[in-house]
C-alpha cells in the first residue's frame, strides 16, 4: 500500500530537521561545556537498552523500568530538543505548562502516554553520525571493531547531561534498531545490560501487519505522520517503511520485495526470523555478551509478569526496593492484549511456520507458535 506525497510542509518540515541536525550537533557540544561541572562527577554506569522488533513488548518493558527510582530516559516532552537534555529539561521545569491528561498512543495498542512518558528518540542520533543507518542494502550490524569517534565523544555526554538534568544514576533506553549494535553498545559500556524482548512469531506478525495498516492508512490522510516517522527513526511500518538487513542481504532484499507488493505477511515473517536470528546466531557466539543479554518473551510477561518482572528486575541490577515497586507497580497490569485477533488463514500461518520455526525453536517457542 502506497501513501500519497507528503504535503510541501511537511516536505519542508523533514528538511529542516535533516538540516538542523549539525547546527544541534555543535549545540549539544556548546551545552556539554556550559554544563561540564555539573556533569563532573557523573559517569555512565550499567545503562539498560530495549532492543527488539517493534510491537514485541519493548514498549511496556520501558515503562515499566523507567517507572524505578534508577533510570532516567528521553520523554515524549524532549522533542524536538533531543539534543539539548540539560538545557531542556531545566526550562521545561520552569515554563508553565499545564497538566497534560494520559492519552492513548498512536498505535491505538490501549497505552497512554504524557509528556512525561519515556519515549524513544535517541535513533535520531545513530542517524546524524552513521550515514545510510536505514539503507535495505547495507549491512546495519556494528560490531565491537566499529569506531566512531564524534559519535562516541557525543553520546556518552548526551546521556551523562540527562542523568544529571533528571537527577537519576542510570540511563534507561528503548531503541528497536539496537538490535543490530549491541557489541558495539558493549564496547562504549562494558557493564551494560540488554534486554531483548521477543514474541511468538504468529502474534508478532498480526501485531506488524496490523500496525502498517493503520499507520499506512493515518499517513495517506495526514503525509506529514510518514515524514515524522521517518525523521525520528521509525521505519517499522508505515509508508516509509524499510527492511532492516543484519548481516544477509539477499534476505533483507527478499523482505524489500514483499512489502512492495503487499505481501505484509510474508514480509514481517522474514523479517522476524532474520532479525531474531542474527540475535540467536550473535550471543552463541559471544559468551560475555550472551551473559549481559537477557530475552524476555511475552508470553511470560503476559502470562507470568510477578516471575517475569523479578528476572527483569534482577538481570538489570535494580536495588532491593525497585525491584519490589516493579513488581508491586507493574505484575496486576500486564496481560495479553484483547483487542485484536491474528486474522490468518492457512496459507499465511504456513507461511510464518516456514519462515520462522527453525528461529522460534533457538528462542523457546514450540512449532505453530
Amino acid at each position: 500500500m502506497t501513501s500519497p506525497a507528503p504535503s510541501l510542509a511537511a516536505r519542508a518540515g523533514g528538511w529542516a530537521f535533516a538540516a538542523a541536525a549539525p547546527i544541534c550537533a555543535r549545540l549539544a557540544a556548546l551545552e556539554s561545556q556550559v554544563a561540564s561541572d555539573a556533569i563532573a562527577g557523573i559517569e555512565v554506569r550499567q545503562p539498560v537498552f530495549i532492543a527488539g522488533l517493534a510491537r514485541s513488548g519493548s514498549t511496556i518493558q520501558l515503562e515499566a523500568l523507567a517507572s524505578c527510582t534508577a533510570f532516567a530516559s528521553m520523554r515524549y516532552g524532549d522533542y524536538p530538543a533531543v539534543w539539548f537534555p540539560y538545557w531542556w529539561t531545566h526550562l521545561r521545569a520552569r515554563l508553565p505548562l499545564p497538566n497534560a491528561p494520559a492519552q492513548e498512543r498512536a498505535h491505538a495498542d490501549g497505552i497512554a502516554v504524557t509528556p512525561d512518558s519515556p519515549e524513544a528518540f535517541d535513533e535520531i542520533f545513530w542517524m546524524h553520525f552513521f550515514r545510510g543507518r536505514h539503507d535495505p542494502t547495507l549491512d546495519q550490524r556494528l560490531d565491537g571493531n566499529c569506531a566512531n569517534p564524534a559519535f562516541e565523544r557525543f553520546y556518552p555526554l548526551h546521556i551523562r547531561k540527562l542523568l544529571a538534568a533528571r537527577g537519576r544514576p542510570r540511563y534507561l533506553c528503548k531503541g528497536n534498531y539496537n538490535l543490530a549494535r549491541l557489541p558495539y553498545l558493549r564496547r562504549l559500556f562494558p557493564d551494560a545490560r540488554f534486554v531483548v524482548p521477543v514474541r511468538a512469531p504468529l502474534a508478532h506478525v498480526a501485531s506488524l501487519c496490523k500496525q502498517h495498516r493503520l499507520f499506512a492508512d493515518w499517513s495517506a490522510q495526514t503525509p506529514s505522520v510518514g515524514v515524522h516517522l521517518a525523521r525520528t527513526g521509525h521505519f517499522e511500518f508505515g509508508p516509509q517503511r524499510r527492511a532492516e538487513c543484519l548481516g544477509d542481504a539477499a534476505a533483507a532484499s527478499q523482505i524489500e520485495a514483499d512489502f512492495a507488493v503487499g505481501r505484509d505477511v510474508a514480509g514481517y515473517a522474514r523479517q522476524w526470523a532474520h532479525s531474531y536470528g542474527a540475535l540467536a546466531s550473535l550471543l552463541s557466539a559471544d559468551r560475555a555478551l550472551a551473559e549481559a543479554t537477557l530475552i524476555v518473551r511475552f508470553e511470560d510477561l503476559c502470562n507470568h509478569p510477578a516471575a517475569t518482572l523479578q528476572r527483569l528486575g534482577a538481570h538489570c541490577a535494580l536495588n532491593d526496593d525497585d525491584r519490589a515497586q516493579l513488581v508491586a507497580r507493574w505484575a496486576d497490569q500486564l496481560r495479553a492484549p484483547t483487542y485484536y485477533r491474528a486474522p490468518f488463514d492457512a496459507a499465511d500461518r504456513a507461511t510464518i511456520a516456514t519462515h520462522c520455526d527453525a528461529v522460534a525453536r533457538q528462542l523457546g517457542y514450540d512449532e505453530g507458535s
